[in-house]
Protein backbone atom coordinates (compact mmCIF):
# COMPACT_ATOMS: atom_id res chain seq x y z
CA UNK A 1 0.00 0.00 0.00
CA UNK A 2 2.80 2.42 0.85
CA UNK A 3 4.48 1.77 -2.49
CA UNK A 4 1.25 2.74 -4.28
CA UNK A 5 0.98 5.95 -2.28
CA UNK A 6 4.60 6.87 -2.97
CA UNK A 7 4.26 6.04 -6.67
CA UNK A 8 1.19 8.28 -6.85
CA UNK A 9 2.76 11.17 -4.97
CA UNK A 10 6.41 10.97 -6.00
CA UNK A 11 6.71 8.62 -8.94
CA UNK A 12 9.18 6.62 -6.82
CA UNK A 13 8.64 3.36 -4.89
CA UNK A 14 9.73 4.75 -1.52
CA UNK A 15 10.70 7.95 0.21
CA UNK A 16 14.05 6.46 1.20
CA UNK A 17 15.06 6.05 -2.44
CA UNK A 18 14.10 9.67 -3.10
CA UNK A 19 16.12 10.94 -0.15
CA UNK A 20 19.06 8.75 -1.20
CA UNK A 21 18.86 10.14 -4.73
CA UNK A 22 18.60 13.70 -3.43
CA UNK A 23 21.71 13.31 -1.32
CA UNK A 24 23.86 11.51 -3.92
CA UNK A 25 23.00 12.80 -7.39
CA UNK A 26 22.41 16.51 -8.01
CA UNK A 27 21.08 15.96 -11.55
CA UNK A 28 18.48 13.37 -10.48
CA UNK A 29 17.43 15.65 -7.61
CA UNK A 30 16.89 18.48 -10.09
CA UNK A 31 14.92 16.13 -12.36
CA UNK A 32 12.71 14.98 -9.46
CA UNK A 33 11.99 18.58 -8.47
CA UNK A 34 11.13 19.40 -12.10
CA UNK A 35 8.70 16.45 -12.32
CA UNK A 36 7.01 17.35 -9.04
CA UNK A 37 6.78 21.01 -10.07
CA UNK A 38 5.15 20.10 -13.40
CA UNK A 39 2.72 17.74 -11.67
CA UNK A 40 1.75 20.38 -9.13
CA UNK A 41 1.34 23.02 -11.82
CA UNK A 42 -1.03 20.68 -13.70
CA UNK A 43 -3.07 20.11 -10.53
CA UNK A 44 -3.28 23.88 -10.04
CA UNK A 45 -4.56 24.41 -13.58
CA UNK A 46 -7.22 21.71 -13.16
CA UNK A 47 -8.23 23.12 -9.77
CA UNK A 48 -8.53 26.63 -11.18
CA UNK A 49 -10.74 25.35 -13.99
CA UNK A 50 -12.89 23.50 -11.44
CA UNK A 51 -13.38 26.73 -9.47
CA UNK A 52 -14.53 28.55 -12.59
CA UNK A 53 -16.87 25.75 -13.66
CA UNK A 54 -18.46 25.43 -10.22
CA UNK A 55 -18.88 29.18 -9.92
CA UNK A 56 -20.71 29.17 -13.24
CA UNK A 57 -23.19 26.60 -11.97
CA UNK A 58 -23.74 28.56 -8.75
CA UNK A 59 -24.58 31.75 -10.61
CA UNK A 60 -26.82 30.47 -13.41
CA UNK A 61 -30.27 28.95 -13.48
CA UNK A 62 -30.66 25.48 -15.01
CA UNK A 63 -31.84 25.65 -18.64
CA UNK A 64 -33.97 22.50 -18.31
CA UNK A 65 -35.67 20.61 -15.53
CA UNK A 66 -33.44 17.53 -15.99
CA UNK A 67 -30.96 18.67 -13.33
CA UNK A 68 -32.10 21.03 -10.59
CA UNK A 69 -28.82 22.33 -9.19
CA UNK A 70 -30.49 25.34 -7.54
CA UNK A 71 -31.95 22.98 -4.93
CA UNK A 72 -30.24 23.40 -1.53
CA UNK A 73 -28.35 20.07 -1.46
CA UNK A 74 -26.63 20.32 -4.88
CA UNK A 75 -25.97 24.00 -4.27
CA UNK A 76 -24.14 23.25 -1.00
CA UNK A 77 -22.18 20.43 -2.67
CA UNK A 78 -21.10 22.73 -5.51
CA UNK A 79 -20.05 25.31 -2.91
CA UNK A 80 -18.00 22.58 -1.20
CA UNK A 81 -16.39 21.75 -4.54
CA UNK A 82 -15.38 25.38 -4.96
CA UNK A 83 -13.90 25.46 -1.47
CA UNK A 84 -11.92 22.27 -2.03
CA UNK A 85 -10.72 23.47 -5.42
CA UNK A 86 -9.54 26.76 -3.94
CA UNK A 87 -7.71 24.87 -1.19
CA UNK A 88 -6.07 22.70 -3.88
CA UNK A 89 -4.86 25.82 -5.68
CA UNK A 90 -3.53 27.46 -2.50
CA UNK A 91 -1.74 24.32 -1.26
CA UNK A 92 -0.41 23.72 -4.78
CA UNK A 93 1.06 27.21 -4.85
CA UNK A 94 2.64 26.58 -1.45
CA UNK A 95 4.11 23.33 -2.75
CA UNK A 96 5.48 25.09 -5.85
CA UNK A 97 7.15 27.71 -3.66
CA UNK A 98 8.62 24.99 -1.44
CA UNK A 99 9.85 22.86 -4.36
CA UNK A 100 11.53 25.77 -6.13
CA UNK A 101 13.59 26.58 -3.05
CA UNK A 102 14.02 23.04 -1.66
CA UNK A 103 17.46 21.64 -1.13
CA UNK A 104 18.18 17.97 -0.58
CA UNK A 105 18.88 18.67 3.09
CA UNK A 106 15.41 20.26 3.64
CA UNK A 107 13.61 17.33 2.05
CA UNK A 108 11.88 16.19 5.25
CA UNK A 109 9.49 13.26 5.31
CA UNK A 110 6.48 14.70 7.08
CA UNK A 111 6.64 18.11 5.45
CA UNK A 112 7.07 16.71 1.96
CA UNK A 113 4.36 14.07 2.25
CA UNK A 114 1.92 16.57 3.71
CA UNK A 115 2.64 19.11 0.99
CA UNK A 116 2.46 16.52 -1.78
CA UNK A 117 -0.80 15.03 -0.54
CA UNK A 118 -2.73 18.23 0.07
CA UNK A 119 -3.34 19.52 -3.49
CA UNK A 120 -4.28 16.07 -4.79
CA UNK A 121 -6.47 15.34 -1.76
CA UNK A 122 -8.33 18.64 -2.04
CA UNK A 123 -8.79 18.20 -5.80
CA UNK A 124 -10.14 14.68 -5.22
CA UNK A 125 -12.51 16.02 -2.57
CA UNK A 126 -13.70 18.69 -4.99
CA UNK A 127 -14.36 16.00 -7.60
CA UNK A 128 -16.39 13.96 -5.12
CA UNK A 129 -18.40 17.05 -4.08
CA UNK A 130 -19.10 17.93 -7.71
CA UNK A 131 -20.14 14.35 -8.49
CA UNK A 132 -22.48 14.23 -5.49
CA UNK A 133 -23.90 17.60 -6.55
CA UNK A 134 -24.66 16.27 -10.05
CA UNK A 135 -26.28 13.15 -8.66
CA UNK A 136 -28.36 15.27 -6.28
CA UNK A 137 -29.29 17.74 -9.02
CA UNK A 138 -30.40 14.94 -11.33
CA UNK A 139 -32.34 13.31 -8.52
CA UNK A 140 -34.13 16.56 -7.65
CA UNK A 141 -34.89 17.08 -11.34
CA UNK A 142 -37.57 14.44 -10.73
CA UNK A 143 -37.40 12.70 -14.11
CA UNK A 144 -37.59 8.93 -13.70
CA UNK A 145 -35.34 8.09 -16.67
CA UNK A 146 -32.57 10.36 -15.42
CA UNK A 147 -32.89 8.99 -11.88
CA UNK A 148 -32.66 5.45 -13.23
CA UNK A 149 -29.63 6.30 -15.37
CA UNK A 150 -27.92 7.91 -12.37
CA UNK A 151 -28.63 4.88 -10.20
CA UNK A 152 -27.23 2.50 -12.82
CA UNK A 153 -24.23 4.77 -13.42
CA UNK A 154 -23.44 4.92 -9.69
CA UNK A 155 -23.75 1.14 -9.40
CA UNK A 156 -21.36 0.61 -12.32
CA UNK A 157 -18.94 3.18 -10.88
CA UNK A 158 -18.80 1.53 -7.44
CA UNK A 159 -18.52 -1.94 -8.96
CA UNK A 160 -15.61 -0.79 -11.15
CA UNK A 161 -13.98 0.90 -8.16
CA UNK A 162 -14.33 -2.31 -6.14
CA UNK A 163 -12.79 -4.39 -8.95
CA UNK A 164 -9.87 -1.97 -9.40
CA UNK A 165 -9.12 -1.93 -5.66
CA UNK A 166 -9.38 -5.72 -5.51
CA UNK A 167 -6.95 -6.09 -8.44
CA UNK A 168 -4.45 -3.64 -6.93
CA UNK A 169 -4.41 -5.32 -3.54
Amino acid sequence: MHAGIFLTLLGEPSLESVIETAEKDKQEWTELKRRLTERTANINVISSLAVAACATFLTTAPPTNIAEWTHVFPYICIGGAIGCSLLAVVTGLGLLIFLNSAQASTFKRVLLLTLLMMPLTFLSSASVCAGVAWIGAAWFGNILGVQLAMSIGCSVFFFTLFVVIAVIY
